[in-house]
């Protein structure tokens, strides 16, 4: 049986072959964030099975994904790996796809948790510092994602045409309507350069880490069990219950899927007795009870 696995030459060592990769991804077009985290996947996997990343098998990628707790972490890995295993068979440096004898990772249905309005009143009532408060409004009035609200500029808010541009996944640029809400936020900042700056960093904006930190603290001075994530999708939530349509609010939630949309369209059971009561009532028949009698 021919061996499919070509050996790698001492000129395309590991980290050489994933720069190659890099730069290939950077052609694409793809963000700085998507790559940053696929090299260090690729790394990871590299570390825990003490394997060279571009000879894995079949049964290496299984344990490794076999040692992932998460079933949402596990998935995203397996997409990483599937796409650095199609670029080495594209490049030249693989005959095989290991991936293709490895079954995706099953993911149950995610059931979205939104904070309450409740608990966001509560949220914006305690002391909070002004750059705190707007990440939470932006979070839970616009949306944003947080890697969004991290890298957030004057120059996105447009307060004449009350728009927002939005750089969100993938390098995608979306203009949107900006709730007032926002508009009034933005009177704060300066009309250009990051509203966050970071205080290490000079010239770059806060991380999105520090985003999702400073937003869990403030959550969890306040008493509520969430995370940042969870303002988001109160934002979604809050739109539904408000009679928008689903594909108005999946321009706005920017998702690529009315699917992904259609997860936030929590059905109760109040819902399901006033669709009941829509029913036509019709007249009962009168049961024929004679022994022997058709049912």
């Amino acid at each position: 049986m021919r061996n499919s696995l070509k050996v790698v030459r001492p000129d395309d060592a590991p980290d050489t072959l994933i720069d190659a990769w890099v730069l290939t991804m950077t052609a694409q077009g793809l963000s700085t964030r998507t790559i940053t985290e696929r090299q260090r996947v690729i790394r990871q996997l590299a570390r825990a099975t003490g394997t060279d990343p571009a000879a894995l098998t079949s049964h290496t990628i299984t344990a490794f994904l076999a040692s992932i707790q998460a079933p949402v972490t596990k998935d995203a890995y397996y997409s990483v790996i599937r796409a650095w295993c199609t670029w080495l068979v594209r490049a030249g440096h693989r005959d095989d796809d290991p991936t293709m004898r490895v079954l995706r990772p099953r993911v149950p249905p995610a059931k979205p948790r939104p904070i309450t309005q409740d608990q966001l009143d509560v949220l914006l009532a305690i002391p909070l510092r002004p750059a705190t408060r707007t990440k939470i409004l932006l979070a839970s009035y616009a949306g944003l994602r947080i890697h969004e609200i991290a890298k957030i500029r004057g120059q996105d808010i447009d307060p004449a045409a009350a728009t927002l541009r939005v750089a969100g996944k993938g390098g995608r640029d979306d203009f949107l309507p900006a709730h007032p809400v926002i508009l009034d936020e933005a009177a704060s900042y300066p009309r250009r350069g990051f509203w966050f700056p970071s205080p290490t960093r000079p010239g770059q904006h806060v991380t999105a880490q520090t985003v999702g930190t400073v937003i869990a603290r403030a959550l969890r001075r306040a008493g509520i069990d969430a995370s940042a994530h969870q303002l988001r999708h109160f934002f979604a939530t809050s739109l539904l219950e408000a009679g928008a349509d689903s594909r108005i609010v999946q321009t706005l939630m920017r998702h690529a899927s009315l699917a992904t949309t259609g997860r936030y369209l929590g059905v109760t059971i109040a819902q399901q007795r006033q669709a009941l009561t829509g029913l036509r009532i019709v007249a009962s028949a009168t049961l024929d009870t004679t022994p022997g009698a058709e049912a």
